[in-house]
């Protein structure tokens, strides 16, 4: 919805982090996707909500954080590194349970954190063969990307980074879109998607989520017998080869209990039944994470792909692993980006 205070504020004009008004009117994307919301919440930070025909279940949010020095008047353009959520996670997650926002200030690019649908995965639906929305691959590929290069002076050199599904969707849109990034980062995301046992998995994962917003597991990529096909052309192990020419940082657990992990009994103590099925689904889940990350790792050496491999071990699907990983790709990151 087009509210009172975002009219007002894009019919004022909007103030960059020099000061200089910005457009009163956003530029649309091609698609007519466009920024009717923008919230400033600080200098360098603003979140925007956009109206988009890809996107029918909501109106999708994005966190912005620009570098010193941003201008939204500038000739020049700044690198682009969008961070993706997992699960049914709110696209504030990564400010919210770790330092990226401090990291991102203190960088050279625009950092970008787009909303996920929830749940909804990173790609554009199968629905049951007749596809249309929503297009998640689409939005974030496409027409988020064109209103950050339209109105916030984003550049052409892209990279993504994310964690769980995130990590996934972040390197499935690399093979899909082949040069679109020049650097991908998945920190624990399933990147095997079809091999045995892992679509169960998943859908199982979607179904018995109590906050995702899917409500048939089957409507993402289609049944994994029947539409295989449509699963393997989402599959980032059997699109390897076109992973060719893109930075990769790949990163996983394996199911033991790491270094920043509680143990059953803290656990239990601290959460009862909760703390033992946080415990027991951290561990399961990162352990089946951390074998198709060997899988994808094995593909791209026989390939002779290059890839930069932290599959560090013992350690639970959590954030705390994640936030010590972004960290030691982000130097690779930001070199590959030129920012």
């Amino acid at each position: 919805m087009f509210s009172m205070a975002a009219s007002a504020a894009l019919g004022l004009g909007l103030l960059s982090v020099t000061g200089q008004a910005v457009a009163a009117a956003p530029v649309p994307a091609d698609d007519g996707g466009k920024i009717i919301e923008r919230v400033q919440i600080d200098a360098q930070t603003v979140d925007i909500t956009i109206d988009t025909p890809l996107i029918d279940s909501e109106d999708p949010k994005v966190r912005i954080i620009v570098p010193v020095g941003w201008s939204a008047r500038a000739k020049r353009t700044w690198p682009v590194l969008t961070v993706l959520t997992g699960g049914p996670s709110d696209y504030l997650d990564w400010v919210n349970k770790t330092d990226l926002e401090v990291t991102s200030k203190a960088g050279r690019a625009i950092v970008v954190m787009p909303s996920g649908g929830r749940g909804q995965g990173y790609t554009n639906w199968y629905n049951k063969g007749k596809f249309g929305n929503p297009k998640w691959e689409t939005f974030h590929t496409k027409e988020l990307s064109q209103l950050i290069e339209r109105n916030f002076r984003g550049g052409t050199s892209r990279a993504v980074m994310g964690i769980s599904s995130g990590g996934q969707g972040g390197v499935t849109y690399a093979a899909r879109n082949p040069g679109f990034y020049k650097y991908v980062a998945s920190y624990s995301g399933i990147v095997h998607t079809t091999k045995p046992g892992i679509p169960a998995m998943m859908m199982l994962t979607d179904f018995g989520d109590a906050e995702s917003t899917l409500k048939d597991p089957f409507d993402k990529w289609g049944n994994p017998l029947t539409d295989r096909m449509n699963w393997m052309d989402h599959d980032p192990y059997v699109l390897a080869d076109r992973l060719r020419g893109t930075g990769l940082y790949l990163s996983a657990g394996n199911g033991d209990q790491g270094p920043l992990d509680k143990g059953l009994l803290e656990q239990i103590g601290s959460a009862g039944t909760d703390g033992a099925q946080t415990y027991i689904l951290g561990s399961i889940s990162e352990r089946l994470v951390g074998m198709t990350n060997q899988d994808l790792v094995a593909k791209l050496k026989a390939l002779g792909i290059p890839v930069t491999a932290s599959l560090y071990g013992p350690g639970f699907h959590q954030w705390g692993y994640w936030d010590r990983e972004y960290k030691k790709a982000w130097p690779l990151i930001m070199k590959a980006i030129g920012a």
